[in-house]
C-alpha cells in the first residue's frame, strides 16, 4: 500500500470522514478509482497503472436534508472546503477531492438523486444499492473501510461506460481487472466455481481470463436478482457490446447468476 498512500493525506481524510458519517449514523462504501486501487493492492504486482488522485464515496441516505447534515457537518471539521458550484464535490485540506455519491431513499424512480443546493444537480446512481451487499471491509495501516467489491467495481463501469462512452478508461479498468482476477480469486473460483473450468478450452491461451469473466458475470447476476430491470439493462449493454473482450462470456454468467 506505500505507493496508494505514501503522503497519509488520503489515509487521513477517510479517517475524517469515516468519523462524520459514524456519528451521524451513516452508512458508506468506496466506489470508483480508488476502490479498484485498494482491491488491485491486494497483490501490489496485480495493481492498476493508473493511479487516482480522487475519491468517490457512496453514502446511503434517506433524503436530500440527511445530505446536507452530512455535507455540513463535514464542512464544520474545517478540514474540507465545498466546491463553489457542484453540490457533490468537497476539497479535502485542498489536496485531495472527493465526490459525495447519495444514494438509498434519496433516489427518485428513475434512480436519479436531485441535490437543489448550492444549484440544482442531478445525478444517475443505478447499481449502487445492488453492490452494497457485497462491499467488504478492508484494513489499511489500521483504518478499517468499507469497499466495493471486484465484481461491483465492473458493474457499475459498465453502466459508467453506457452512460458515458467517451470514459475509456472505464473499458480499460474492465479489462485489467478481468487480467488480474483469478490470481486474486482463485480458491474462491475452485471452491464456489468449479464448473466454469470445463466450459472451454484449456488451451486457449485466454482460459484464465475467460473463467475470470465468466464467473465475475455469474457474481453480477446475483447481486442483480431483486433488480430486474437494472440486470436486464446490463445484458443489452452486453449484448450491443458483444465485440469487447470478455463481455460475452460477462453476458452469459449474468444469465447464469
Amino acid at each position: 500500500m506505500e505507493n496508494l498512500f505514501h503522503n497519509g493525506r488520503l489515509l487521513e481524510m477517510l479517517e475524517a470522514f469515516g468519523k462524520v458519517a459514524g456519528s451521524l449514523g451513516v452508512d458508506f462504501f468506496l466506489v470508483g478509482a480508488l476502490a479498484r486501487d485498494l482491491r488491485l493492492y491486494e497483490n501490489s504486482n496485480l495493481a492498476s497503472k493508473r493511479m487516482t488522485k480522487d475519491v468517490d464515496i457512496a453514502i446511503l441516505l434517506a433524503s436530500e436534508d440527511q445530505f446536507y447534515k452530512v455535507k455540513e457537518a463535514l464542512l464544520a471539521t474545517g478540514d474540507f472546503v465545498a466546491h463553489e458550484r457542484e453540490a457533490i464535490k468537497l476539497f479535502y485540506r485542498q489536496a485531495i477531492e472527493v465526490d459525495l455519491l447519495p444514494f438509498g431513499e434519496i433516489e427518485n424512480l428513475d434512480r436519479k438523486t436531485r441535490i437543489e443546493k448550492p444549484r440544482p444537480f442531478i445525478m444517475d446512481v443505478p447499481g449502487f444499492r445492488e453492490v452494497l451487499p457485497a462491499a467488504e471491509q478492508v484494513t489499511v495501516e489500521g483504518l478499517t473501510i468499507r469497499v466495493c467489491s471486484l465484481e461491483g467495481i465492473v458493474l457499475l463501469k459498465i453502466i459508467a461506460n453506457a452512460d458515458n462512452p467517451s470514459r475509456t478508461k472505464d473499458i480499460a479498468d474492465i479489462e485489467h481487472i478481468v487480467n488480474v482476477y483469478f490470481e486474486l480469486n482463485d480458491e474462491r473460483i475452485y471452491q464456489e466455481f468449479n464448473d466454469v473450468f470445463g466450459l472451454y478450452d484449456a488451451i486457449d491461451i485466454d482460459y484464465l481470463r475467460l473463467v475470470s469473466a465468466r464467473v465475475i458475470g455469474r457474481i453480477m447476476g446475483k447481486l442483480l436478482t431483486d433488480s430486474p430491470a437494472l440486470r436486464q439493462r446490463i445484458l443489452d449493454i452486453l449484448q450491443t457490446n458483444s465485440s469487447r473482450r470478455y463481455w460475452p462470456e460477462m453476458f452469459e454468467g449474468i444469465t447464469e447468476g
